[in-house]
């Protein structure tokens, strides 16, 4: 076995057009190493982030592993694996907790956050969810100054404020029963999709001025607004890419396969630039050609786009969230490569928006076929080396969520903080 084995990462993603699977590694200097890249089509066992054909969602997974060890030269032993998870099935929730400091010198200690964010954690989820994780979203000094690191700061009240992820029990226990069933039982962990995608493509600055991560895939775009290293609101919208190519194969009966392509085709999208008011394309009927008004297909995207960003607008709080957004929007997956989708994003949103290239990888890049598209696989990968060689924060850990979640989150009391940042 080479000798990175016992570093090995495995990463897996269900996504609704393909489930990928990715060994990595990192360098001496902590850096993320890509080791191999395996991926097959998902053929219709993933439906908008759930795996609804557990049976051969596995048999499909089992191939993009063999590919994946195949692709980085090794037998895997299949120990350790982290899944990104995504869709309707988890959601998030802002819990707050408060403590009054009654020392006359009204200096909060470790032991005053520790109890705050314990009275935060506290919420109570409905029977069918399961909570994953939370994040530190900010301190509050007496009702007024907000802070990110309140210790060793004085106040007579503190209120604590986390964001929660929970997942549905059946998605999770769906999830890693279908790993299991691969060999993976010593450890699996579960992060949600834009938390991974956030640690592949934002930059620090933006993380602390303020910045909204949107990651479009096939089947659900989701979000996450982070400020200060703290995330203040998430979810995800059961709608992407595949609803755009649907509009433009009924609207224009065409293919759906046809469709998805001429959404992210340079060569289409040069032709549009330059004026030509017509497309020429292949019918319903293999072999026939037709002219499609460029008027018509633009105009068919930018409805469905403006619908989707315009939901998004609505689920971001115009208070608490929009005004935090110094840095604008950096945008990522599948859908970043829709050139009509930047467009319309920044005028919805009004505000800048750039493309989320995944960042600071090296290995075996050439394999993926888009790192854009891959940011939050590359991501999870990125997120996986910061947690084990303890660099910075080290975000949401999820581990065995259906087993003593509690236990497993918090290892030193006196990293508290930290724990709960991306």
């Amino acid at each position: 076995m080479a000798s990175y084995d016992k570093n090995l990462i495995t990463c897996v993603e269900f996504g609704t057009h393909s489930i990928r699977a990715l060994h990595g590694t990192c360098d001496k200097a902590g850096n993320p190493v890509v080791l191999g890249i395996g991926q097959e089509p998902a053929d219709g066992t993933v439906c908008k982030g759930e795996i609804i054909q557990p049976e051969r969602a596995g048999a499909i997974l089992g191939k993009a592993l063999a590919d994946a060890d195949q692709s980085a030269g090794i037998a895997n032993e299949r120990r350790n694996v982290f899944c990104i998870v995504n869709g309707a099935g988890v959601t998030s929730r802002q819990g707050e907790g408060q403590v009054f400091i009654y020392s006359e010198d009204h200096k909060i200690h470790l032991s005053h956050i520790t109890e705050a964010v314990k009275k935060a954690q506290s919420v109570v989820l409905p029977s069918d969810q399961v909570m994953l994780g939370s994040f530190d979203s900010y301190f509050l000094l007496d009702s007024k100054t907000r802070v990110a690191d309140p210790e060793g700061m004085t106040a007579a009240r503190l209120d604590a404020f986390i964001h929660i992820f929970s997942i549905s029990g059946k998605q999770l226990k769906t999830t890693r029963d279908l790993l299991r069933d691969q060999g993976f039982e010593e450890r699996i962990e579960l992060v949600f999709s834009p938390v991974a995608a956030a640690y592949g493509v934002l930059r620090e600055e933006e993380k602390n001025n303020g910045v909204l991560l949107l990651d479009m895939g096939a089947g659900v775009t989701s979000y996450l607004v982070i400020r200060r290293d703290g995330i203040l609101a998430s979810g995800a919208l059961p709608i992407g890419t595949d609803n755009i190519a649907n509009d433009l194969s009924i609207g224009l009966e065409l293919g759906i396969e046809q469709c998805r392509k001429m959404l992210i085709d340079p060569k289409l999208e040069r032709k549009i630039r330059s004026g030509e008011p017509f497309i020429e394309t292949g019918g319903p009927i293999s072999g026939i050609s037709r002219k499609i008004p460029v008027g018509s297909y633009e105009r068919i995207i930018e409805l469905r786009l403006q619908e989707i960003f315009s939901i998004l607008r609505e689920r971001l709080d115009p208070r608490t969230c929009l005004p935090q957004l110094e840095s604008g929007i950096v945008f990522c997956g599948g859908g970043a490569l829709i050139p009509a989708a930047q467009k319309n994003l920044k005028e919805i949103m009004g505000m800048q928006v750039r493309t989320g290239n995944p960042a600071g990888f090296s290995g075996a890049m050439t394999e993926l076929e888009n790192p854009v598209r891959n940011a939050s696989l590359l991501g999870l990968l990125k997120y996986v080396t910061s947690v084990e060689n303890g660099a910075g924060s080290s975000g949401l850990r999820l581990g065995d969520a259906l087993e003593d979640f509690g236990d497993n989150l918090i290892k030193k009391m006196k990293d508290f903080t930290k724990v709960f940042k991306i």
